[in-house]
């Protein structure tokens, strides 16, 4: 809903500027979320919880409810770039003219749809695991605990402005989070190695890129993708699907990840992110060769 809002009453220049503003707020959340439960778990009353949600939720309800209309009003500019854009959709020819999704845009959409599954996995793993893993391999208390996992989703604020900086010199969306995802490959590979030593300073560290990465990922296919299709499809549509499929990875993640700790420990499940990490870079170099093969293809006919 909040992208197809964006889309329909900002300009393509202010997408950019947009998005990273909206990736902040899931980061931004998660990081008062922490805090404050690690706030609680100190002085042992998770009632304050329940109070906080009580609280909070009404008073951001009612400011949404007088700020809305102020804030949805179309400006001169894009009630123009919405009559350029039908204008031209009335003159192009082809897929678009007939309604059709052009084939290099949906198997980008289908990529992608598999890459949000993959990123909110490991994404939402550590998050929701990070604590206890610091809890059972080095031995520190639930507060302590907590509060380093505050590590993860502050490095998490700035994870959408490197998704626009990255897209904006790949000049691919699926070579930007294929990037993304070499980088998680590199550091779990560096987490495996250090699970069983004491040096669990270099494993937050290690947490918190990885968590960097996959909140870039996820700003990139949830955020910058949509908002930069403006004009190509429906953006909120398209938004709402994907994150669907983040859905599906924060599930497996959440159920998935702790079954396979209890059976087979940590070290299992920092394999299996490994696995997929490792086949999300494959698919995206495939993809990219395969875009590059047809392009010559079309050049040479």
């Amino acid at each position: 809903g909040c992208i197809r809002l964006l889309s329909e009453t900002l300009t393509r220049k202010e997408m950019t500027h947009a998005s990273v503003f909206m990736g902040t707020t899931t980061a931004v959340g998660t990081f008062i979320v922490y805090g404050l439960s690690a706030l609680y778990a100190k002085i042992a009353n998770f009632r304050f919880s329940f109070y906080t949600a009580a609280i909070v939720l009404p008073v951001m309800g009612v400011i949404w409810l007088l700020s809305y209309n102020r804030l949805t009003v179309k400006t001169p500019e894009v009630l123009a770039e919405e009559a350029e854009i039908a204008q031209k959709a009335q003159t192009e020819q082809g897929e678009q003219r007939k309604g059709k999704m052009p084939v290099w845009l949906l198997s980008t959409v289908c990529v992608l749809a598999g890459f949000a599954v993959a990123t909110n996995l490991v994404k939402d793993g550590l998050v929701s695991w990070v604590p206890a893993i610091l809890k059972e391999q080095y031995g520190i208390t639930d507060s302590l605990s907590i509060l380093l996992t505050l590590a993860l989703p502050t490095l998490s604020i700035f994870g959408n402005i490197m998704s626009v900086t990255t897209y904006k010199k790949v000049g691919n969306f699926v070579g930007t989070v294929g990037l993304f995802f070499f980088g998680i490959v590199c550091l779990t590979g560096a987490v495996l190695g250090l699970l069983h030593t004491n040096l669990f300073v270099l494993t937050i560290i290690c947490f918190a890129c990885i968590s960097f990465m996959a909140s870039s990922c996820n700003s990139t296919i949830t955020s910058v993708f949509p908002l930069c299709m403006k004009g190509k499809l429906n953006s909120g549509m398209i938004a709402g699907v994907l994150n669907g499929f983040c859905y599906i990875g924060s599930t497996i993640s959440t159920y998935g990840l702790g079954v396979i700790a209890d059976t087979w420990g940590w070290t299992a499940v920092f394999y299996l992110l490994l696995g997929v990490s490792a086949l999300v870079v494959a698919v995206a170099l495939v993809f990219i060769l395969l875009g590059k093969k047809k392009l010559c293809k079309q050049n040479v006919n």
